[in-house]
């Protein structure tokens, strides 16, 4: 009942707030949609069976409309990555002709390219500091009821949690790589407000996220998190511009985490943490993660012999030719790469991981860019949103790099987030508005 209440809420504020308030809040209605995917939950029967993520989406559109002669100043030519990220979608699709299951990769064809449309619209519709703000909310919000939703269920198969994903993240590690960089949104909130009652939601979101990530014992997630969370309280600390007692405030959230740490952690995730480090050599005659390094040089082998590419599903019906007859691959030999980047080698072909490359390499040169516009105390918050959203992307992409989620929802939110930042503090520079 509370997940039905949750939802219906959600739903109708994001809905009016869209006319009352601010433009964007029609794109936090599709975030709260895709986390609580109300189809695939045991709840889902208890609400209207309607196409709400085909609603959202048209509903964003009509907002655009609505909003137009102030959503038409954010320009989407002058988004490097956003360039980029078209001509992949163009490259994906050609491979289609060439693809090994055809009918397969046109399945994944189609939800790139609704992907690459709702993410232009989006960014127009994020026409305010403010907007941005209201998006990461959003993120949070839909992470934070996932993580509550995870922890009634509980570990359900094994060590591990399954059939709690989303659309495109019906698996465990993928709902985790899902949430990872939602964990550092909340520290990042959580410093930013100075009131403990704002900074009180984000303690109970994030508690709720390290929980599920904790229950899922996903090793991609928890190292993203990680080497995320360590980026960004290293830039906390080590800033040239700080506020009054950051350095405290940092060592504080530090020991606060690893203290919380201790309560939600179990032997069986700190043995999938310590696993790690352990498998760094690969095991003939098991599969551990280490194996995953074979598919890696086997998707680098596979590109020789098709440099354009095989499409979705090439991999997998190629591998037992390229994987060693010797290497233990567990149930199948028919085994995904489990890595964005090699699925967008053995996917896509050289153009098409060039092409990816591109992408990320352009995200970082705009938050580049972005921080450097904010490297005055006046824009300090700001300037460390920023931060916050690269310690995301970097949170992301370690996590990817042990799954197959290059056409993932949250990594073309990363992308969304980045480039909004971009327009509204480097190319419209509207910080410099805010605090006149």
């Amino acid at each position: 009942m509370i997940s039905v209440l949750l939802f219906l809420s959600s739903f109708v504020s994001s809905f009016i707030l869209s006319f009352r308030h601010a433009a964007i809040f029609g794109f936090v209605l599709y975030q709260v949609i895709y986390f609580f995917n109300p189809q695939n939950r045991w709840w889902g029967s208890s609400v209207p069976d309607l196409g709400y993520s085909f609603f959202s989406v048209a509903f964003m559109a009509l907002i655009l409309l609505l909003n137009w002669s102030e959503c038409k100043n954010n320009k989407l030519t002058q988004l490097p990555s956003f360039r980029w990220l078209y001509f992949f979608v163009l490259i994906y699709s050609a491979v289609y002709i060439w693809s090994i299951l055809p009918s397969y990769h046109m399945d994944a064809v189609i939800p790139l390219i609704k992907g690459a449309i709702i993410l232009s619209i989006a960014f127009k519709l994020c026409t305010t500091y403010k907007s941005l703000d209201y998006m990461l909310y959003g993120y949070v919000i839909g992470a934070a009821y996932l993580g509550y939703y995870i922890s009634q269920v509980g570990r359900n198969s094994g060590d591990r949690v399954e059939g709690i994903g989303m659309v495109d993240s019906p698996d465990a590690n993928g709902v985790a790589a899902a949430l990872a960089p939602a964990a550092i949104t909340c520290l990042f909130y959580f410093w930013r407000n100075t009131s403990l009652k704002l900074k009180f939601p984000f303690v109970i979101a994030g508690a709720f996220i390290v929980n599920a990530l904790a229950l899922i014992n996903s090793r991609g997630a928890m190292l993203g998190v990680a080497v995320g969370g360590a980026y960004f309280m290293w830039r906390l600390f080590f800033a040239p511009v700080q506020r009054k007692y950051q350095k405290m405030t940092v060592i504080f959230i530090a020991l606060a985490g690893l203290s919380s740490l201790v309560y939600v952690m179990d032997q069986s995730t700190i043995e999938r943490i310590y696993s790690i480090s352990q498998e760094s050599k690969v095991d003939e005659s098991r599969e551990t993660g280490a194996t995953r390094m074979v598919f890696w040089s086997a998707a680098w082998d596979m590109a020789k012999d098709h440099p354009l590419g095989l499409g979705r599903g090439g991999f997998e019906i190629n591998a037992p030719l390229y994987i060693p007859s010797y290497v233990d691959t567990g149930r199948s030999r028919n085994r995904a790469v489990h890595s964005s980047w090699f699925e967008a080698l053995s996917e896509a072909g050289y153009l098409g991981f060039i092409v990816f490359i591109m992408i990320i390499f352009t995200c970082f040169t705009m938050l580049r860019r972005s921080k450097a516009e904010l490297a005055a105390p006046e824009f300090l918050d700001d300037y460390f949103k920023v931060v916050c959203i690269e310690s995301m992307l970097i949170s992301y992409l370690v996590a990817m790099t042990f799954l197959n989620r290059m056409r993932s929802e949250i990594f073309l939110w990363c992308i969304l987030f980045i480039a909004c930042a971009y327009n509204i503090y480097y190319l419209r520079k509207l910080h410099l508005t805010q605090k006149q």
